[in-house]
């Protein structure tokens, strides 16, 4: 049996779909530490806020992680520095 373009299509459709559904956690452990990225990433996003800047405002964002210093070091809209504690 041989696939036809429409059949093709509706397969691709049914990957992308499945893939956008898996959900994802990332956690770093460091020593006896553990934190989830999504709070890390949260806390950052309450940082800049507390600075003045409003939230709807953030374009880009880079977060750089330094768990021996345990903190994450961030940069939004490519000017905006900060940093905030891990854990």
């Amino acid at each position: 049996m041989e696939n036809t373009k429409t059949d093709i299509q509706v397969n691709e459709a049914v990957k992308e779909e499945a893939v956008a559904e898996v959900s994802t956690e990332v956690i770093l452990q460091y020593r006896q530490y553990e934190v989830n990225m999504d709070d890390v990433t949260e806390r950052v996003k309450a940082h800049y806020v507390a600075k003045g800047n409003k939230p709807d405002s953030i374009e880009n964002m880079q977060i750089y992680v330094k768990p021996e210093d345990f903190t994450a070091y961030y940069v939004i809209n490519d000017g905006v520095v900060g940093k905030v504690s891990l854990f």
